[in-house]
């Protein structure tokens, strides 16, 4: 029984971690997969983005500067029977105080066991799921810290294990063109099996946020693992004053192994009253694509396109300007 364990556990192991080209060295490595069609496509960098539906995901910090409930669902389309899921919620409990909370469950697909020998042992069926919750608080002005705690589960075969985890995260806005963030992620135990214990995909992420204009968003960050592996990534979005949003970004991490190209990110998002539909493309090699397909809604009457700053984020040019294009609106309304 142990002998096929630790080759199921192997087997399924090294499914998660093709997913998104990963060593395989740590356990839980679906906890780096990105989450959302509008990260993925930044490359993953936005630890100094979120402070939205997937601050408890990316930094919890930035739930100091939640502006509305907002929720997000996203479907991963990779290989045939692999599933990834990821669901959200977050909620602001006073001015500069949120809560959140996040699932994600990845289901690696059916793997052939094989026993010492190499014979077939039958199918082996698993998945891994974490449960997160997120509280952000804005100590300054400008300035939050927040915190997630995460349950993470797995299951292989008929065997299970679990362990828990720690986020902390800081944002900091430098201005209304500029935002700084750090997060240090999946402090915690490591995930048993049996006698099988794997750390989790510790690392530490320092990332810079730029809208030079209204419509678009330059963001890079550096990460760095507790394996000793460091990455970079990169992404830019550029918004139509129709609401589509068309983005791309380059993730280091993801190349690993395989080519260049496999770093490369590209997507869409589509504006509607408020919420966005939004699909990201990127490659992995030789394995195929990945497939984004992911929404985020918000709710109350704060809603307000994602890229749209509030009053006391514009500058006084920008709010003239504002004013103006509305009240030109309304004149051409009484009309």
């Amino acid at each position: 029984m142990q002998k096929k364990f630790i080759l199921s556990l192997a087997a399924l192991l090294l499914s998660s971690s093709s997913l998104w080209a990963f060593s395989g060295t740590e356990g839980a490595s679906f906890l780096d997969v990105p989450v959302g069609a509008r990260p993925a496509a930044l490359g993953s960098a936005y630890t100094a983005l979120a402070n939205d539906a997937y601050a408890p995901s990316y930094n919890p910090g930035g739930l100091g500067f939640l502006e509305s409930p907002q929720a997000s669902a996203m479907h991963l389309i990779y290989l045939q029977d692999t599933a990834f899921e990821y669901l959200s919620y977050v909620q602001p409990l006073t001015a500069g105080h949120s809560l959140g909370a996040a699932i994600q469950y990845f289901r690696p697909g059916t793997i052939t066991g094989l026993d010492a020998s190499g014979k077939s042992i039958g199918d082996v069926d698993g998945h891994y799921a974490a449960y997160s919750l997120a509280y952000g608080q804005q100590l300054w002005e400008n300035f939050s810290l927040g915190v997630t705690g995460k349950v993470i589960e797995a299951q292989i075969d008929d065997v299970s294990a679990s362990a828990y985890a720690a986020d902390i995260g800081a944002f900091y806005r430098a201005g209304s063109h500029l935002s700084v963030a750090a997060v240090a992620d999946n402090l915690g135990n490591k995930l048993t099996f049996l006698q099988q214990a794997d750390p989790l995909p510790r690392a530490e992420r320092l990332g810079v946020a730029y809208h030079p204009r209204r419509e678009l968003t330059l963001s890079a960050e550096g990460a760095y693992r507790a394996s000793g592996l460091s990455s970079f990534q990169a992404g830019s979005e550029w918004m139509s004053p129709e609401g589509f949003s068309f983005r791309a970004g380059y993730d280091t991490e993801r190349i690993r192994g395989l080519s260049p190209m496999a770093g490369v990110s590209v997507g869409l998002g589509i504006a509607v009253w408020g919420d966005e539909l939004a699909y990201t493309w990127a490659p992995v090699g030789a394995l195929g694509s990945t497939h984004y397909i992911s929404i985020l809604a918000r709710f109350g009457e704060q809603r307000r396109h994602y890229l749209q700053p509030s009053d006391s984020d514009m500058s006084f040019d920008e709010r003239g300007s504002l004013e103006d294009l509305l009240s030109k609106d309304s004149s051409m309304g009484s009309r």
